[in-house]
Formats: C-alpha cells, structure tokens, sequence
C-alpha cells in the first residue's frame, strides 16, 4: 500500500478554496425551483398531519419529517437573491420563527423544542405560509 501523502494532490485536495459562486447561465427558471420545494416540504406537511399528534414524538417519523419540512424550508431564505420576489409574502417575524426553529433543530437538538409550539407550527402556520409563497409564484 502506498502512502497518500505521496501522492502530489493529496495536499491540494485539502486545501482552502473560495467557494465558486454558479451562473445563472442555464439554471431552472426560479419559480420552478420554488415550486418542486414547495411541493417538497408540502408532502412531509401532508404527512405529519395525517399521522396525528399521537405520532409525533421526539425521535418519530413524524417529527423527523416536520423537522425537514423546517430545514427546507429556511434554506430557501438562504437564496434571498433567488427568491426574493417569491418569499415578499412572509413577514419578518415568520423569518425569525422559522430560522429560530431550524436552528434550534440543527444545532441544540430535539431537547430544546417545545413539541407543542413545534407541532402547532408545522401543522398550523406551515400550510398558510406555504399557500401564500405559491401564490406569488403564479402572478
């Protein structure tokens, strides 16, 4: 076996770059885009409320999926040049409470949720704002 480190691009490999930003050049209109990850997020929605509050408990299937629907759903706010005449429709204080939950989600854990406020959320303000987010995609 040979070392990796004899390798010449092993070192590179490893080595700081600036990130390459892509071109819009090409890229699916971004309304389309909005729209399959509305569709997305919509499902796992459709999903958690089916199953019931019964089911949803910290570690289930559908509070996993709740916890996705969030992540996703903040990432699109991630690409505010993208989406910005798309995500008008939702008001500062929805950002903060969907931004507040996926990181709650992403970095200090289940533990730290409220499952109510969580469940309340997903099933109830959820389906508005996702309603609201398509409309403007049809305008």
């Amino acid at each position: 076996m040979s070392d990796h480190g004899d390798h010449p691009d092993h070192a590179a490999r490893w080595e700081m770059r600036p990130r390459t930003r892509a071109t819009d050049e090409g890229a699916p209109v971004a309304a389309d885009v909005l729209l399959d990850e509305l569709s997305r997020i919509e499902r796992r929605v459709d999903a958690v409320i089916a199953q019931g509050r019964d089911a949803f408990l910290e570690g289930s299937e559908s509070y996993d999926r709740a916890t996705v629907a969030v992540l996703r759903l903040a990432a699109l706010f991630e690409e505010e040049k993208r989406f910005s005449e798309f995500l008008s429709v939702v008001t500062t204080e929805e950002r903060r409470g969907i931004t507040t939950t996926r990181n709650i989600a992403a970095h200090r854990g289940y533990g730290a949720m409220n499952a109510e406020v969580f469940w309340r959320t997903v099933t109830e303000l959820l389906p508005d704002l996702l309603t609201r987010i398509r409309a403007t995609t049809r305008t």
